[in-house]
């Protein structure tokens, strides 16, 4: 475990355990146990992507962790008794945005027999074509988006369509079909800003010729966003209209979708403020 690594909280709900982390600064992330031994791992004190309903980027960027932090939520999880078994790099933060730290974390786990996953707004597209030639188990882009409007509006500081589109299709077209079997788009329907069927439909169109799985979530409101999920009839229909085009695509797990530890719910604390020096 990394020295000034060690767990400050946590929380069980059930399957999923929470683990609020603090870092030797005073910083705090916080990482999530699914089913018993999938750790979910942050990478970044905050998030510079900016995507609205998540409540990861919510205080904005504070810094990157660092390659002996990512080994250290590991190192202290596994403290309390938890097995691992595997690793995402999926918490707080933008993985290709501690590009450096991720790899070499990717790398180190793959050799010390730990399969390592991740999820990435797919920005900047320079570490997109990087990160394919790491051993890793899995890569998810997260589009949330049709058009290059919506794009803008739910990943806003990510790659345009157009760029991560341009970036992904020379990459799979001369992939492996195992390995583009490692390859995912992720598409989070919230209500009133990506579940009209339009968006739906240009997402489709866009998602069909690279011939990789999508999933499909359903959001959990956090308390900082104002948006909202859209009901379930809504949600599977969705699911139904990219089923019909031809897509194969897997919904939200009933880890993924509980408040404590689903997607877009973790938060990150900056280190406190040293205190002000009393005047005599």
């Amino acid at each position: 475990m990394a020295a000034g690594v060690e767990i400050a909280g946590e929380h069980q709900g059930g399957d999923n355990r929470k683990f609020a982390v603090r870092l030797g600064d005073g910083a705090q992330v916080e990482a999530v146990l699914y089913r018993g031994d999938s750790l979910c791992i942050s990478t970044q004190v905050g998030c510079a992507v900016g995507c609205p309903f998540c409540a990861s980027g919510a205080n904005g960027l504070g810094r990157n962790l660092e390659l002996e932090e990512l080994h250290g939520q590991v190192g202290a999880v596994r403290a309390r008794g938890a097995r691992v078994a595997r690793v995402t790099l999926s918490g707080v933060g933008e993985p290709l945005h501690n590009f450096d730290a991720a790899s070499a974390f990717i790398r180190e786990s793959h050799a010390a027999g730990t399969p390592v996953t991740l999820t990435s707004s797919g920005g900047p597209t320079r570490n997109l074509a990087r990160v394919f030639e790491l051993p890793h188990r899995g890569l998810t882009i997260s589009v949330h988006a049709g058009s290059e409007e919506v794009r803008a509006r739910t990943v806003p500081r990510g790659p345009s369509l157009e760029r991560l589109y341009g970036a992904l299709g020379p990459l799979l077209a001369t992939a492996s079909q195992r390995r583009r079997r490692r390859f995912a788009l992720a598409y989070l329907m919230v209500a009133g800003l990506n579940d009209g069927a339009a968006e739906l439909e240009a997402f489709i169109e866009r998602a069909q010729p690279l011939g990789v799985l999508v999933h499909l979530y359903a959001y959990n409101p956090v308390p900082t966003s104002p948006f909202s999920a859209v009901d379930d009839a809504d949600y599977q229909a969705a699911y139904q209209k990219m089923r019909r085009a031809g897509l194969e695509v897997r919904r939200s797990s009933v880890a993924r979708t509980r408040a404590n530890g689903g997607c877009g719910t973790l938060v990150a604390l900056r280190r406190p403020a040293s205190p002000r020096p009393v005047a005599g």
